[in-house]
């Protein structure tokens, strides 16, 4: 076997390999003896069936079999003689090697990683947000969980805020209908966000049975170009308004949240308790993708293989179901490389940094830090020995937990160098902030 590498563009490479004929066919015809004792043909008892017509019959796709599994070994055979590492499964291509007594030939592009250096560690400037849950955040939540307990009794005045108020409804735009913008037997809670502020606000005062028509502004990035930024008009016939009635805060209210409390006041500490875990998540977060953002800011475009972004886009298509959503493979994949195509860049670009960080730093794992986490986790669950036991019997798990808290222990070192300034936030802006750190 014959191989060489040449180093064609930025990381890309191209392996040609030339495996003798007499490699393949002694395979092909191993193959086709094994055979032999399996066919079954008319007129032939058997096994008995004579080699040339086993070969006549199965050959090609022997041959194809063959043809793949020896290009495969001599890929791996070669580039374990090679110095390169590629970072990605390579292109095949074949030259030769399809007919009998021909030589196979192939060439094999790929890609290798990239020099990685991490620059500007001593020029991070980073503004993180601080914030303590309040009173006032407390009460909002209660009212909130409150709302999401609510019933709803049928109402002859006009509709108001907090009001549910069941339409058919029709948008137009210069005139003419447009896709998404009708529905019939549509429920909306008036002030609830659910709808567009000019749509509920349009159904404000209005009573059953009653026509009611208001223009409604859509914003300069809505999701749909055709709507960005026009001004479209709606027609909705009002079928039924509904005053919303908030239960009380009592035990039978508390139980729904599968919370060990039978009064007000001791709810209450536990929605605290809550929601004081759910900020300091969201801070750490915060905290790590700011550091992230600063570092790939100092770092310019890096030049990254092509072959791990598109890894990176395939993952993120999988996780986001994206099969079973669109089922056209080529429509599915245009549309993973347009969505997904700027964050796995920058999954890879990151990765790339963080992996060389993390050689030069040698960051040993805190398992103290590990165990606390856990019992972080484990405190939200009604069992937190079951939670312990799974993460001590489940590798997976164990890894993941040990990964995050490794990362995050490398971003507490990095802020010892970087200049940091806080800014006051609302427990509502701050989980604003992560909710938009997660799309």
């Amino acid at each position: 076997m014959q191989s060489s590498v040449e180093h064609t563009e930025g990381l890309k490479h191209k392996l040609t390999v030339e495996v003798p004929a007499e490699r393949v066919n002694e395979a092909v015809d191993k193959r086709l003896k094994e055979l032999r004792p399996r066919v079954r043909l008319d007129g032939f008892r058997p096994g008995k069936v004579p080699p040339q017509v086993i070969k006549q019959k199965y050959g090609a796709s022997v041959r194809q079999e063959v043809l793949s599994e020896v290009i495969e070994s001599a890929y791996r055979d070669a580039m374990k003689d090679s110095e390169h590492a590629p970072v990605a499964p390579p292109e095949i291509n074949v030259v030769s090697g399809f007919a009998a007594n021909e030589p196979v030939k192939f060439e094999a592009l790929f890609e290798v990683m990239p020099e990685v250096s991490v620059n500007g560690l001593d020029a991070l400037d980073i503004t993180l947000p601080q914030s303590e849950v309040q009173d006032s955040d407390i009460d909002e939540m209660l009212l909130t969980l409150r709302r999401q307990q609510a019933t709803f009794n049928e109402k002859t005045a006009g509709a108001e805020d907090s009001d549910r108020v069941t339409i058919d409804f029709v948008g137009k735009l210069d005139g003419e209908a447009f896709d998404g913008g009708s529905g019939e037997d549509v429920k909306v809670t008036i002030g609830s966000g659910q709808m567009l502020p000019d749509f509920e606000e349009g159904l404000k005062g209005a009573k059953a049975g009653e026509e009611v028509s208001f223009d409604v502004n859509f914003p300069e990035d809505y999701q749909s170009e055709d709507l960005a930024g026009k001004t479209t008009q709606f027609t909705a016939n009002v079928k039924n308004v509904e005053q919303m009635v908030l239960p009380e805060v009592d035990e039978a209210f508390i139980k729904n949240f599968g919370i060990d409390a039978k009064d007000q006041e001791t709810f209450t500490k536990e929605v605290r308790k809550n929601m004081a875990r759910e900020l300091e998540n969201a801070l750490r977060r915060i905290k790590r993708e700011r550091m992230f953002d600063a570092i790939l800011e100092q770092n310019g475009e890096q030049e990254v293989a092509e072959g791990q972004v598109q890894q990176e886009i395939e993952q993120m298509a999988r996780n986001m179901n994206l099969e079973q959503q669109i089922p056209d493979a080529e429509q599915r994949n245009k549309l993973a490389q347009q969505v997904f195509d700027a964050p796995a860049r920058r999954r890879v670009r990151l990765g790339l940094l963080l992996g060389k960080l993390f050689e030069e730093r040698k960051v040993e794992l805190d398992q103290a830090r590990v165990d606390e986490r856990l019992d972080a986790i484990a405190s939200t669950y009604e069992d937190p020995q079951e939670v312990r036991d799974y993460y001590a019997n489940n590798q997976q798990a164990k890894v993941s937990l040990e990964s995050a808290v490794l990362e995050e222990q490398l971003v507490d070192e990095l802020y010892e160098q970087a200049k940091v300034s806080y800014e006051d936030k609302t427990f509502q802006e701050v989980m604003a902030i992560n909710q938009q750190l997660q799309h």
